[in-house]
């Protein structure tokens, strides 16, 4: 992703890690080994970096593996202007938001590049682990060389298990991916609105506690309603069937004061009788 700055290999003793949580910082070894002569007590890197490493404060949390020796400031080492810090373009999440997990690693590169006196000693122009015999890098940085600058990294040997691990953490994420996906040639591609992903709901265990009383009462609520709805159904049922077979289950007050009240006709003719008697 980013050119030729980075390589991987296979051999843990000949490869530098950009993340580490060991009391001291195991790329000394590594810088010890394959660059004896190389001094790591400078920053040879330029651009947001320090001149000399040295320790931070207890504010110093985001790049914490550095805090005793770093090349980076506090200001520069938290995590909102590791990544806007070069603009735009070189945003990690410009083409979505990115997981926890992927985020992650592209902190602790941000962190790497930024902070490790280490990574100055493959520096391309005047960097001392520089293979100048392959054209493709110099020991001795010129200044009047328009084409050669301070702070781009060439060919750092970088442990394969680390970045199979940031590829697992990455794999289901989205990146630019001009010029197969060069992060300084997707820097050139003119930038979108970025993309938000919704964040996945984080299930602790309050919420599962509580879906798992919720659940039941649902359940029984819908069943005591399914018991109604079938009730009111067969009684409906009832009494359409009264009313077909022409005794209604109910009947109208009109209907049901004739029953019972003789008509005023049979009044008047009983009253008659009773007075010719």
């Amino acid at each position: 992703m980013w050119g030729d700055a980075f390589k991987v290999v296979d051999n843990i003793s000949e490869a530098y890690t950009m993340w580490f949580f060991d009391e001291q910082n195991p790329n000394a070894q590594i810088s010890q080994r394959l660059h004896p002569t190389g001094n790591t007590s400078t920053c040879n890197l330029q651009y947001l970096h320090k001149t000399l490493p040295t320790a931070e404060g207890d504010d110093f949390t985001e790049c914490h593996p550095w805090k005793e020796a770093s090349c980076c400031s506090t200001n520069t080492a938290n995590v909102t202007n590791l990544l806007n810090g070069y603009g735009a373009g070189y945003r990690w999440d410009r083409c979505g938001t990115l997981s926890q997990a992927c985020e992650r690693f592209f902190v602790q590169e941000a962190c790497f590049y930024e902070c490790s006196p280490h990574i100055g000693l493959y520096r391309r122009y005047g960097g001392h682990a520089c293979d100048a015999s392959t054209g493709q890098c110099t020991n001795i940085h010129n200044a009047s060389n328009p084409g050669h600058n301070t702070w781009e990294v060439f060919k750092m040997p970088i442990r394969r298990d680390y970045c199979n691990a940031w590829w697992t953490a990455c794999r289901n994420d989205m990146f630019c991916s001009n010029a197969g996906g060069n992060y300084f040639a997707c820097a050139l591609v003119p930038t979108t609105p970025n993309i938000t992903t919704p964040a996945p709901e984080i299930i602790t265990e309050e919420k599962t506690e509580e879906k798992e009383v919720l659940a039941p009462g649902l359940i029984a609520l819908v069943v005591i309603l399914g018991i109604l709805l079938a009730t009111v159904a067969g009684f409906l049922c009832f009494v359409y069937s009264r009313e077909k077979s022409g005794n209604p289950l109910f009947t109208s007050l009109k209907d049901v004061g004739e029953s019972k009240m003789p008509s005023q006709p049979s009044i008047a003719m009983d009253n008659a009788k009773v007075n010719h008697v």
